[in-house]
């Protein structure tokens, strides 16, 4: 089964570099009660995401810069094992941030810059950033990409020698400059521990905000560098997408778009069949085995796992749950549902929470199954509810039959045993056990246990038939 690729868990971090992840005094649109950090993208908050990528620079410690309002973020993600927080108490700018975060990183020789906001990062690329910064000496390493405008982006500025000088804001450019195609800088960047800490120290804050911006740091290098010294700038080139930082709804639709047709491509890849691949919604951390097919309108969300050689949909909409190998998923919900190799499901049914199928299990049209296990090669084909129930394998559970779990204050347990045969319209008012290769007959109210190989009719039910002996080896 192909998954979410992650890094490689064997190469050693590197004790030397950390990561520094802004969340702290972004602005925002999002209109929205829920910080933007927490927000999702392809299922994943975005926050999260970035972390993500960073981790696949193998940094020795990555830390979160947040504001007093969001200072239990990494705790709410899930991820406070791994990244440390540090509150930056008003929101002065990149650069205060950063200082912040390096006053809290002792011993590093670099810091690698991202922002918690722009969740299009792959790893690869803040691996190569990493990389660029150790290799060649620079004090700063910027990410850039090039765009058809540069619209709103500082413009990366070049020498003759294609050495980065500067980089140029709107308010300070020639609109000339920055008409067609255009380097721009995505604010991501690496630098030299000691020297940021001194730098950020000494840098003025803007005479417009106040504020103190980690991209001036740029011209600072390139103007405190000696003769025959290296050139303290150094770029690498990642893609479009890095660029794409989240400031309001129509960005993070944008990201979201653009990160599932990035999954879409993975798992197409790995061997993933999609009929319409523009229709259908995948999660970042989904699994899909080779030769499955993804027809179109599905949505498979978060912490699902697909084993190979299923068919999913058309319509299927699957959160949480796990699919084995050769399942075929027809217009039906399965939410934290577990499906055995060979079955199959729907359409217009529902697998809530505890739905537990075996291998080979038929489950037809409007069923609905909650907290039950179902044995293999069970069948249930119309119409039916099973909640809070275990279904014997090879039992047949007839059109319109119910388990009746449920007394408006407790939840009571179904057992229905091997081979059994339930008949259509059947409510089996629990708790109570059906025999293995027991039956009862259609419109039956059962209240009482029916024994093995026993046949049970009416409202209520009575036993009208019992198994000879060894009648139920027989599967009588």
């Amino acid at each position: 089964m192909d998954d979410v690729s992650e890094p490689n868990a064997s190469t050693p971090a590197d004790r030397t570099v950390a990561v520094v992840i802004l969340a702290a005094g972004a602005g925002s649109r999002m209109r929205s009660a829920v910080p933007k950090p927490r927000h999702p993208v392809a299922g994943r908050p975005m926050t999260a995401l970035v972390v993500d990528a960073a981790a696949g620079a193998r940094p020795g410690r990555m830390t979160l810069v947040v504001g007093p309002q969001t200072s239990d973020l990494a705790a709410r993600l899930g991820f406070s094992d791994r990244v440390s927080t540090v509150v930056q108490p008003s929101p002065r700018g990149t650069g205060d941030a950063v200082l912040i975060a390096l006053a809290a990183l002792a011993y590093v020789q670099g810091v690698v810059v991202l922002y918690a906001d722009h969740p299009l990062l792959e790893a690869e690329t803040g691996a190569e950033l990493v990389e660029k910064s150790k290799t060649s000496g620079a004090l700063a390493t910027i990410l850039t990409t090039t765009l058809p405008n540069a619209a709103g982006y500082g413009r990366i500025e070049r020498d003759a020698a294609g050495r980065v000088l500067r980089i140029v804001e709107r308010a300070d450019d020639d609109p000339a400059r920055r008409a067609g195609p255009t380097e721009i800088n995505s604010g991501m960047m690496a630098l030299d521990a000691d020297w940021a800490r001194a730098a950020l120290a000494d840098l003025p804050p803007s005479a417009t905000t106040g504020e103190y911006y980690l991209t001036d740091l740029v011209a600072r290098a390139v103007a405190d560098r000696r003769d025959g010294a290296p050139w303290p700038v150094e770029s690498v080139q990642g893609p479009a997408d890095v660029a794409l930082g989240i400031n309001d709804r129509s960005e993070l639709a944008a990201a979201d778009t653009r990160l599932r047709q990035r999954v879409r491509e993975r798992l197409m890849q790995a061997g993933v069949s999609f009929v319409g691949p523009e229709t259908s919604f995948i999660d970042v951390d989904v699994a899909i085995g080779s030769d499955t097919t993804i027809l179109p309108f599905s949505v498979i969300g978060s912490g699902t796992t697909i084993g190979a050689s299923c068919t999913i949909g058309p319509h299927a909409v699957i959160h949480g749950s796990r699919i084995g190998d050769g399942v075929t998923i027809r217009g039906s919900t399965l939410d934290g549902a577990i499906v055995g190799p060979g079955s199959d499901v729907g359409p217009y049914s529902h697998l809530r929470p505890g739905a537990t199928l075996g291998e080979r299990v038929h489950i037809g049209n409007f069923a609905e199954i909650k907290n039950s296990r179902i044995g293999d090669d069970a069948k249930s084909g119309h119409f039916s509810y099973l909640g809070d129930a275990e279904v014997g394998a090879g039992a047949n559970i007839g059109a319109g039959a119910i388990t009746a779990n449920y007394d408006g204050e407790r939840k009571f347990s179904t057992t229905i045993g091997a081979r059994a045969f339930i008949g259509s319209d059947t409510i089996l008012r629990a708790p109570v056990s059906v025999g293995d290769d027991a039956r009862t007959g259609a419109g039956s109210v059962v209240t009482k246990d029916v024994p093995a190989g026993a046949t049970a009719v009416g409202v209520p039910a009575r036993i009208i038939r019992r198994s000879r002996p060894n009648e139920t080896e027989k599967g009588a």
